[in-house]
């Protein structure tokens, strides 16, 4: 027999299929992604409960599983496929093997993807061939202040995978997006290193949850010295690139 509730749920399958998800109030959103787990209940006061309690669609989302199980109506499956969404999301995103990272806005839909939901600082580093099809990719958790992670085993690992060029990403938890003195300096020695072996580091993005600073769009990255000329041509050009990035430091703050 057709359940009371029947009726509201077909009128807003159909908007959806009409107009699309978009197309709904945060609460229908959330009424709508109920319907699977709370099959005998009307949704709707469930859905402005969440909305009352935790604030916003996204904060709903993020809430931890033992507090929305808290939440009148709500069952402990509804709660776990609720508080997994983001990464499913994130699982969708980092799902295309062949996508290419060409650009400040690839490279930032990535870092976001893989760690910019993190509530801890995390290094994420990224290997790619000269057509930007990512080879490796490596995320280290528990960075502080700036690129956590040795500079000579990003050379080692550039070379063994045969990489053209490497993306770093790291993320600010707290939203803030201005690179420090210790991020300038630490990447544009990782991007020296590299030019050594004739890699070139491609940018490094700082991340939030739905934001992102370029390195190289916003200029904070200092061509790499080549090794053609004499051993002093070479040790004039490193103290000009030292104070180079040494003009960059100052001109952030």
């Amino acid at each position: 027999m057709a359940g009371v509730h029947d009726g509201h749920r077909a009128r807003l399958r159909n908007r959806i299929k009409r107009y699309g998800f978009e197309s709904l109030e945060d609460h229908e959103k959330l009424e709508y992604l109920l319907y699977p787990f709370i099959p005998r209940r009307d949704t709707n006061p469930i859905a402005h409960d969440l909305l009352s309690t935790f604030g916003s669609f996204k904060k709903v989302l993020d809430a931890e599983t033992t507090d929305l199980v808290e939440v009148r109506g709500m069952t402990e499956n509804a709660a776990l496929y609720l508080h997994t969404l983001p990464d499913v999301i994130s699982a969708y995103m980092l799902s295309e093997k062949e996508k290419r990272l060409l650009g400040p806005k690839e490279c930032a839909e990535y870092c976001i993807a893989c760690i910019g939901r993190k509530k801890e600082e995390h290094t994420l580093i990224v290997y790619l061939d000269d057509g930007g099809r990512i080879l490796k990719s490596e995320n280290y958790g528990g960075a502080r202040h700036s690129v956590g992670v040795n500079r000579d085993k990003i050379v080692q690992n550039a070379v063994k995978s045969g990489a053209a060029y490497v993306v770093l990403g790291h993320n600010h938890p707290n939203g803030q997006l201005d690179p420090s003195d210790a991020d300038i300096d630490a990447t544009n020695r990782i991007a020296q290193a590299l030019g050594v072996v004739n890699v070139k580091l491609g940018d490094h993005l700082i991340v939030s949850e739905c934001d992102y600073y370029s390195m190289q769009a916003n200029g904070d990255i200092v061509d790499a010295v080549n090794l053609s000329g004499s051993i002093y041509q070479f040790a004039e050009k490193l103290v000009r690139r030292e104070n180079d990035i040494n003009r960059l430091r100052l001109s952030k703050r």
